[in-house]
């Protein structure tokens, strides 16, 4: 099995550029003192977001400790089925767009979880539908994010009443096909606990990196794990990891 994720890293750190509440140079100091040698500074952007350029110029500009990488990262949701993403344009200096699913990506658009899961008591849509509707949303928008990694993958799904096991297995690995073409990165993530590891197992089959994040808002989570860590020991026992 293919792409292990390590603990000495962390691929999804926000600071005050959005909502976090740490500086990126605390970010940085707390991923330094951890002995981090991956830290992937990453903030919420929208179509309307003017401050990009601003951003990757301060992440350029600190300067990491010898032996530990500094990315900049861009979160943006997937606006509807065709993998559209609520991203500026131009975003030079990024180099990795974290794809995330905070809505349902509907044909018309990004759908509430609350209204989706309205949506799922009424009838009005099935969860074979909304399974199969948020995986080629996903797949489509690897297709257009550049370098992509997927954030907190399928954690729209418990929102609106959903599951992870709701994802059939021959769906979850054409995904996971889609993502080792495309070259995309996957979480672990901390914070939603998601995905699961039959999830993470399918993607580093399929040859896509497998990499820890805590989704942190404060440095003081910055490289803290537990469910990473938990989720890396059961797919990868006897790896030699």
């Amino acid at each position: 099995m293919t792409g292990l994720a390590r603990i000495d890293e962390d691929f999804h750190v926000h600071s005050t550029f959005s909502d976090g509440i740490s500086t990126l140079a605390e970010n940085a100091a707390a991923a330094a003192s951890r002995g981090l040698r991956t830290l992937c500074l990453a903030d919420h952007v929208r179509t309307s977001t003017t401050w990009v350029p601003e951003f990757a110029a301060a992440v350029s500009a600190l300067r990491p400790p010898p032996g530990m990488e500094l990315l900049a990262g861009l979160e943006a949701k997937i606006l509807d089925r065709s993998g559209r993403l609520d991203m500026p344009p131009v975003v030079s200096g990024i180099d990795l767009i974290l794809i995330a699913d905070h809505q349902f990506p509907s044909d018309h658009g990004p759908v509430d979880p609350a209204e989706l899961a309205a949506m799922l008591r009424s009838g009005a849509i099935s969860a074979d539908e909304v399974v199969a509707g948020l995986a080629e949303a996903t797949a489509n928008a690897m297709d257009r994010a550049g370098r992509p990694l997927l954030a907190h993958l399928f954690s729209v799904l418990p929102k609106a009443g959903l599951s992870e096991s709701d994802v059939p297995d021959d769906l979850l690995d054409e995904l996971a096909r889609r993502a080792g073409r495309a070259g995309a990165l996957v979480e672990v993530n901390e914070k939603w606990a998601c995905p699961s590891p039959r999830v993470v197992s399918a993607f580093a089959r399929a040859g896509a990196g497998i990499v820890a994040s805590t989704d942190s808002h404060d440095c003081a989570a910055v490289g803290q794990y537990s469910y990473v860590r938990a989720t890396m020991d059961s797919c990868f026992a006897g790896s030699g990891r």
